[in-house]
């Protein structure tokens, strides 16, 4: 299990929320308004909780390889929208170290232009192992089209 909080936006990346964790105010706290899921399927109950308690809940399923490009942007534009308001994003997978970490880490070059530092297998992060594995499009492809979504 990987949790990761980051400095350079109020997000965490972590695990498949359970309706536990949802009704957790060290883990959903009231500052907590938006919920991104990029896994392949979703809990309908903890949908309706998380929703219940006012934030949203963005549904992106992706596999974890090959990881679907258009899915992956699309969350991006998503945290892009939602980090103007300041408020606390989860962005979870099934185990929370690849999808949730590739997608906070393809909207960290997204938002500044440059990759976050987090080794992953011998690479700069899991954005750029996943390019360079072939699990996502090559990385000038994908630097290019993260790029695209902050010039709207």
């Amino acid at each position: 299990m990987q949790i990761t909080d980051y400095t350079f936006a109020n997000i965490t990346a972590r695990p498949f929320l359970t309706l536990n964790e949802v009704n957790n105010t060290w883990i959903f706290t009231d500052n907590t308004k938006h919920v991104i899921d990029v896994c392949m399927y979703r809990e309908p109950e903890v949908m309706d909780l998380i929703q219940s308690k006012g934030a949203t809940f963005d549904w992106f399923p992706t596999d974890e390889r090959p990881m679907d490009m258009d899915m992956i942007l699309n969350a991006v534009a998503k945290l892009i929208k939602y980090d103007r308001d300041g408020s606390h994003i989860i962005v979870h997978c099934l185990h929370g170290n690849n999808r949730s970490r590739t997608v906070v880490e393809a909207f960290h070059f997204a938002k500044l232009g440059f990759h976050f530092e987090d080794e992953y297998k011998g690479f700069t992060n899991h954005l750029v192992w996943n390019c360079t594995s072939g699990y996502l499009p090559p990385l000038p492809e994908m630097e290019s089209s993260l790029s695209q979504l902050t010039a709207r």
